[in-house]
């Protein structure tokens, strides 16, 4: 059936973060800012948790759809079904990306790519916890023109990697590769907040589909990136809701039903004509924005850098085991995973119910991984390591002292 390549080109996306981290501090440029990178990569961890379930589901539905209503059969490795996933793939993900942007419903899903206040490498892995909720509908049809299940996931996996290298501010004008396809400078209108850029290059690999549907715009200004209304917080998890509440505290506002039911399918800048005219966005000065900063010390940062490494190491691991574990076993930790990055987001913004939660993943990450030790390898091995990781997790508490951050 073809499983999600995403988890095995991690390693890239590291290498690449590192090496574009190291070339911006030769350059003198300042590209990352540790809590937002911690929060994008925080939040794709999120996002992959949740598409062990959601990808189970997608991949059914579109078999079944290959199965029963395909119009065209290709014989046993033929070369054309890969093509016309090469194609559609990126025709889909343009027209589902440019609906995600003036559709209330499908942007709820998708603003959390462009919450970010950087552009970077890490905010390419910065997806969306529910996005084949949404993006599957338009890659369905694939599986009509006779794309098998495992050429759609290899491909559609391929198309977003060919995306990664897009987010970045290091690289400049490519002269004519730029005309046919996607590239950072093409992206970073994309993700700009400039009134002129609202809207625009939506393409993942080929920028002619903005130039033939009329949605392109080259670079011309300094970008602001971000959204409109910026979030104003590094949790993943409310990153993934925060919008849905936005859009039902201003339906919330209107007098008429019909127009609560309305917002959801209208543009993300509508409202009634009882209200008003739709205010115009407003004209954005990259040079006097103020960027979201929590201001946390640096004990505490260190603190939360170090458990989310262990964090992304052991949801590494959990990824890996996805295919050979039921569902219903992957739910707890799963749970536990989300539970630590809302944690050590909360952390950072010191909230008061950070500690507590804190205190309550690092209990059950110990009990997992006793327990799935022993699971693995029935042996004294899983109760020692989950003893050596509760031995780390206290020497972490006690060398760092997160909690004296929230002292009065």
């Amino acid at each position: 059936m073809g499983d999600n390549i995403i988890p095995l080109l991690v390693p890239f996306f590291i290498v690449g973060i590192i090496v574009e981290a190291l070339v911006a501090r030769r350059r003198r440029a300042r590209v990352y800012h540790l809590p937002t990178m911690v929060s994008d990569l925080g939040t794709g961890v999120a996002s992959q948790v949740v598409e062990v379930f959601l990808k189970a589901v997608a991949i059914v539905a579109y078999a079944w759809i290959y199965d029963h209503w395909r119009l065209v059969e290709f014989s046993s490795g033929s070369p054309w079904p890969w093509v016309i996933a090469f194609f559609g793939i990126d025709f889909a993900f343009y027209w589902w990306h440019r609906l995600s942007h003036v559709v209330n419903a499908l942007w709820a899903v998708h603003v959390v790519h462009h919450h970010s206040e950087d552009f970077n490498l890490s905010v390419a892995l910065r997806q969306p916890a529910l996005e084949l909720t949404t993006a599957f509908f338009f890659y369905a049809p694939l599986a009509l023109l006779g794309v098998p299940a495992h050429v759609w996931v290899t491909m559609y996996a391929l198309n977003l990697f060919y995306q990664f290298w897009t987010h970045t501010e290091l690289v400049r004008s490519l002269g004519p590769f730029e005309r046919v396809f996607n590239t950072p400078s093409h992206h970073r209108v994309h993700h700009g907040v400039n009134p002129e850029y609202l809207d625009k290059n939506y393409g993942g690999v080929f920028i002619l589909w903005d130039k033939w549907f009329g949605t392109y715009q080259p670079e011309v200004a300094p970008v602001v990136f971000g959204v409109t209304t910026p979030l104003r917080s590094l949790n993943p998890l409310w990153a993934n809701l925060e919008y849905y509440v936005q859009v039902l505290r201003t339906a919330s506002k209107f007098p008429r039903l019909g127009d609560r039911v309305r917002v959801w399918w209208s543009h993300p800048g509508w409202q009634p004509a009882a209200l008003g005219p739709t205010p115009a966005p407003k004209p954005v000065d990259r040079a006097s924005y103020t960027k979201y900063d929590p201001g946390a010390p640096r004990n505490l940062t260190r603190y939360v850098v170090v458990h989310f490494w262990i964090a992304f190491v052991l949801s590494g691991i959990y990824l890996s085991l996805e295919p050979g574990v039921p569902k219903l076993e992957m739910i707890l930790p799963g749970v536990v995973v989300l539970a630590t990055l809302a944690a050590l987001a909360g952390l950072v913004e010191r909230r008061d119910w950070a500690p507590s939660l804190d205190m309550a993943r690092q209990t059950a990450t110990v009990g997992l991984v006793a327990w799935y030790g022993q699971q693995l390898e029935p042996s004294a091995s899983g109760l020692g390591a989950a003893a050596g990781l509760a031995v780390a997790f206290a020497a972490l508490r006690l060398r760092l002292r997160p909690t004296s951050a929230f002292a009065p």
